[in-house]
């Protein structure tokens, strides 16, 4: 009789709801080892109702997906067949951790577990046993997928297709007790025709990340999560030779880190003698403007969590009150020692809460500063939030400085009936005991945007003061006004061609006196994307740039004072990552700055296995200007070997043609079980001579953490 109520309410429906099987004890948990043939699993309840997004929305799916899930008192077991009349054809060669999973057949999990209908858990399986996991917030506007929870997962191609095998232990979560309904959904890839099968809300205008558009598990009780305390230890022995001052030492260390669960939806973090050696370095970007560039955040402690500290709209980088990697890294990229760290966040159903504060070293003239960031986001409505931020310190040590303001953000998916919308606003005040010009230290912000599959358009405009300045975030160009305007149809055909693409997007800055300092309007006339998922673009940029001081573009080559007018034309293509090659290719060209400047970027990834992959990567910037000729090459390798999902050997190597420096930064990443890692690092250097490339600095790291959890 259980069976029979638990298939009937895992049938289909507007909402699907499935009642999960509860497992008595330890003796009826599956073993995780990629079959499904346990007794427990015969008696769970399958989900049914699968129906394809893409490539035609509401069909039925090519291949069935059978899906079953039960549960203990400690974690969710979700185990999931996808029946396939031609095994030979799934793609499975993906193992790493937190890599892309695009290239393969794959499975992605949906769990809201505050039933919010605006936050979620992420988990991904490949089908060589990849995992992929993240935080999903302000339904789908957030997607931080370097939050690295502890769950464990086991997958294997048979006869029948292939099988995923799925534990995620209670521990790793955030819920309330007292909710027994839980957001939930699935979504298979089917690689070779880029097919997505999703249990709930199978329509292509809506995102799989779309929480509010979940389906269901109900009848959830009885689940804990101990004492909700995660220990880990960690302990690092470091060899550095600095060849350029005859320098060589040895030392180590130890530091540990902190997660206690003080109630099942807040969360302490504590952090001491804080360690970023396994962090992969950053990619070396091409600079030909006068303005900053962006490095994303890589370090784990920054990342967790990120989306309870992310201000507005999260795609916008060039106005951040807080950006994380002013914290412990200096203006040229360099390691500033963090002594401490402590961070406390949480979610409800009607808010979301921020607070950290970090101490940091002194390092050669700068003292130890005290950092702080704050941040509280209050539910709207079904979809919208409204939220303020604070932040106060300088990581520079030469000032005090405070950065506060507030945002509002509005969104639904039933506009006009079935139509995404958002829009928001949001005003920022930096305060600071520096000098000033008497400027303004304001910024703010209205934007609009139509978000859907075949019609999407946006507006944005943004006042950015003249003194504006937010130590602990980040700014491109302050004293302005910027107008941004998007409007793009992208209808669907039948194969092969599933979607074209047609866009138009203008551009204007001004001075606060509203004289134009930019304008540019980018004009895409054509783009495409086939069934198997090549994709090209077609596109023109008519620019106008007012330069109010002479720069250097490169060494050795100013831009002088004038205002520039050129027209750009480019193209580019991507192939297919369903095989095992992916080949890109771009291209722009035209006049540039009083000259003529051409840039190339291209790349062939290649993947024949499970166990190997590797990358090449270009980026080439060729000028002929007034004050004199230019290249700027940029090459990256990567060179990837999968012993196994938990045992990878990684390795990346960069040269740039500025700096004249080779770069290998090499990573052996064992995962000795879910949550306990061992890490084993280096960083070569090479600068070249007229005739070679002579060593430089050699950094040799190995670090071990180990969870204990209680």
């Amino acid at each position: 009789m259980h069976l029979l109520v638990a298939l009937l309410l895992c049938g289909p429906g507007d909402v699907p709801t499935c009642a999960p099987l509860r497992i008595a004890g330890p003796a009826e948990r599956p073993v995780l080892d990629g079959f499904l043939d346990e007794p427990v699993w015969q008696r769970a309840p399958r989900l049914s109702g699968f129906k394809q997004a893409e490539p035609v929305e509401g069909a039925e799916p090519t291949e069935p997906t059978d899906v079953r899930i039960v549960y203990d008192e400690r974690s969710l077991f979700i185990g999931v067949l996808c029946r396939d009349r031609d095994p030979a054809t799934i793609r499975a060669t993906v193992m790493e951790r937190d890599a892309s999973l695009r290239p393969d057949d794959s499975i992605a999990i949906l769990l809201d577990t505050f039933h919010d209908r605006r936050n979620a858990f992420y988990f991904a399986v490949s089908a060589a046993g990849g995992m992929v996991d993240a935080l999903i917030a302000k339904n789908g506007a957030e997607f931080n997928q370097e939050w690295d929870g502890i769950w464990d997962a086991r997958a294997r191609v048979t006869p029948e297709g292939w099988v995923a095998e799925i534990e995620i232990p209670f521990a790793t979560l955030s819920f309330r007790q007292d909710v027994t309904t839980w957001g939930f959904n699935v979504q298979r890839m089917i690689r070779r025709d880029l097919e997505f099968v999703r249990w709930a809300s199978p329509v292509a205008r809506i995102d799989f990340d779309s929480v509010a558009n979940a389906g269901t598990l109900t009848g959830l009780a009885g689940m804990q999560q101990s004492l909700g305390v995660d220990a880990v230890p960690f302990a690092v022995g470091k060899y550095v030779n600095q060849r350029g001052s005859d320098r060589a030492y040895s030392n180590g260390d130890a530091g540990f880190d902190l997660y206690w669960h003080m109630t099942p939806n807040f969360k302490l973090s504590l952090s001491a003698n804080t360690d970023f050696a396994e962090t992969e370095v950053d990619d070396r970007q091409v600079n030909l403007t006068r303005f900053p560039l962006f490095f994303p955040e890589k370090r784990r402690f920054f990342l967790e969590d990120a989306n309870n500290f992310v201000f507005a709209n999260t795609e916008q980088t060039d106005v951040l009150p807080y950006f994380s990697r002013r914290i412990g890294l200096d203006a040229n990229g360099q390691e500033v020692p963090i002594l401490a760290a402590a961070k406390v966040t949480g979610r409800t159903d009607d808010f979301s809460v921020g607070l950290m504060n970090v101490e940091t070293d002194d390092l050669h003239d700068l003292d130890r500063q005290n950092l702080t960031v704050g941040r509280f986001e209050q539910n709207l409505f079904e979809q919208s939030t409204a939220g303020v931020i604070f932040t106060h310190g300088d990581p520079s040590g030469a000032n005090q400085s405070s950065t506060y303001g507030f945002d509002y953000n509005y969104r639904t998916d039933s506009f006009c009936g079935d139509r995404n919308l958002s829009a928001g606003t949001w005003f920022l005040r930096t305060a600071s005991d520096a000098p000033t010009g008497g400027g303004d230290g304001d910024a703010y912000n209205a934007h609009i945007e139509y978000p859907n599959d075949v019609v999407d358009a946006a507006f944005d405009y943004t006042v950015v003061g003249n003194e504006f300045d937010p130590l602990l975030g980040f700014v491109e160009r302050t004293g302005i006004k910027q107008y941004t305007w998007l409007a793009g149809y992208n209808p669907r055909l039948a194969a092969p061609m599933r979607q074209l693409f047609f866009e138009v997007e203008p551009k204007l800055v001004t001075d606060l006196s509203n004289e134009t300092e930019t304008s540019e309007v980018r004009i895409q006339p054509f783009g495409f994307m086939t069934q198997e998922g090549d994709e090209g673009y077609l596109r023109i940029r008519r620019v106008y740039d007012h330069v109010d001081a002479d720069f250097d573009i490169v060494p050795g080559v100013t831009i002088p004072a004038d205002g520039y007018h050129f027209t750009r034309y480019g193209a580019s293509f991507e192939s297919s990552s369903g095989r095992p090659w992916t080949l890109t290719a771009d291209v722009e060209s035209g006049p540039f700055y009083g000259g003529h400047e051409t840039a190339y970027v291209g790349g062939l990834a290649v993947r024949p296995d499970p166990h190997f992959n590797a990358a090449v990567e270009f980026e080439d910037d060729v000028g002929h200007l007034p004050g004199g000729d230019f290249e700027v090459r940029v090459t990256r390798v990567k060179l990837n070997v999968h012993f196994s999902p938990r045992l990878v050997w990684s390795n990346f190597i960069q040269h740039d043609t500025l700096s004249d420096d080779l770069g290998l930064n090499s990573r052996l990443w064992w995962i000795l079980e879910p949550g306990s890692n061992l890490f084993l690092v280096l960083n070569q250097g090479w600068f070249y001579s007229p005739d070679r490339f002579a060593p430089t600095d050699t950094e040799l790291t190995v670090k071990l953490g180990y969870t204990l959890r209680f």
